[in-house]
């Protein structure tokens, strides 16, 4: 089924013994490069590459290092701040970030947070996001797919878990007592999602990744190969026919696609095809017909679907399925330990189009893992509410202006 796999960064050497960090931690300031070196050491987000930053138009980006007492780097992340017009005063946000020890981080996190919230004081943020990469809950996917076709989307999260990590119990339990408030109530998607759909592939074989898919996935599988459906990667070529695709499908399920300007952008931010952090659009076609389109992109250990689309055309052909477990397959081969499909928006019904999204994603062997999601810390109650009200109001302007997709910009990634 592949017609050509992508250009991906060589698979990471094994990660050493960390040596024990000796206290206390400072932040500072530190160049992109040093920044990525540490991301892949400590096994950060795509989020935080200085190529994330570069994507998200409107927001300034700084890249910080937490240093200890040794004077080694033993983290680091990017902070996107946004400020509030005519005044140098910002809000600070660190999607899926920052890459640290997490769980270090949980034994002691104010030797951690603390020196970045002095940090944010010194530049003037008013407020401070955070999104702590730290797997809380993970539940099976099977017995998540009969809650929600019985019960509805939010069901599953009274479910016994496969996994309840007592490090997010305890880094819970100290954000709460330090005014970090949650963003979001009863799993509705704010910023980041915390519920993420993610493959395990540790120490699988195709063999066991084709296994854990559901039956029906394994026969769109076939199907796909009988249609002689094949899987090609591209570069920012594929941009016109992804967003096509894209489009066609936001229709069909009756969400609000991004425009192309969006994915442009991103698509030349993660424009190195031999760096450690890259993007590539996925193309399933038959006999060059395209018929459906992701974007993918891979730092370190991690292959991530962030973006996708398809066609009615030719639909027993299954070319998503293709194009998918191409994915899945590519992302083991280059030695990554996850294939994350993103998150799903849990404010959604269970009869919403977007539910099936869900349901594809844990027929093709995923978790539903939840991690901590993001926090905010209000620095300044009356600058907080000012830039509130500053973004309501440009909000409102766009979208009298007919151009509220460009105003989504953080609503995830």
């Amino acid at each position: 089924m592949t017609e050509q796999t992508p250009a991906t960064a060589p698979t990471p050497a094994p990660v050493p013994e960390p040596t024990p960090v000796t206290g206390p931690l400072t932040v500072r300031e530190i160049s992109a490069d040093e920044a990525v070196e540490t991301l892949l050491e400590v096994g950060g987000s795509f989020l935080q590459t200085p190529a994330w930053g570069r994507a998200k138009a409107g927001w300034r980006r700084t890249h910080l290092g937490w240093f200890d007492a040794a004077g080694r780097r033993v983290g680091a992340g990017t902070v996107l701040s946004r400020t509030i017009p005519r005044l140098s005063r910002s809000y600070a946000y660190l999607p899926e970030g920052p890459g640290l020890p997490w769980d270090v981080v949980a034994g002691d996190p104010a030797a951690w947070i603390d020196p970045l919230v002095v940090w944010a004081k010194g530049t003037k943020a008013f407020a401070l996001r955070l999104g702590f990469p730290v797997v809380s809950r993970i539940w099976d996917r099977d017995p998540v797919k009969k809650q929600v076709l019985d019960n509805g989307l939010l069901s599953f999260t009274s479910l016994p878990t496969a996994v309840d990590n007592p490090a997010a119990r305890s880094l819970e339990a100290w954000l709460d007592a330090h005014d970090w408030l949650p963003l979001g109530a009863d799993g509705v998607a704010v910023g980041q999602p915390r519920l993420l759909c993610i493959v395990d592939l540790r120490g699988r074989s195709e063999a066991d990744l084709l296994k854990g898919m559901n039956q029906q996935w394994r026969r769109n599988v076939k199907k796909a190969e009988k249609a002689g459906v094949q899987v090609r990667a591209v570069g920012p070529e594929g941009l016109d026919t992804f967003h096509d695709l894209y489009v066609e499908s936001a229709q069909r399920d009756n969400f609000l696609p991004r425009p192309k300007a969006y994915f442009e952008v991103m698509a030349r931010s993660f424009a190195s095809e031999d760096g450690p952090v890259s993007a590539r659009f996925y193309e399933a076609h038959v006999d060059g017909d395209v018929l459906a389109s992701a974007l993918m992109i891979r730092f370190g250990r991690t292959f991530s679907y962030l973006y996708g689309g398809s066609t009615e055309r030719n639909r027993d052909a299954r070319a998503s399925n293709a194009l998918q477990w191409q994915a899945i397959r590519d992302a083991a081969a280059a030695g990554c330990e996850a294939y994350d499909l993103r998150g799903f928006n849990t404010s959604l019904g269970a009869t919403s189009p977007l539910t099936g999204l869900l349901l594809f994603k844990l027929g093709a062997g995923a978790d539903v893992v939840e991690m901590v999601g993001e926090r905010e810390l209000v620095i300044s109650r009356f600058w907080h509410l000012a830039f509130q009200k500053a973004m309501a109001a440009r909000i409102a302007i766009n979208k009298r202006r007919k151009a509220a997709r460009a105003s989504a910009d953080d609503a995830d990634v």
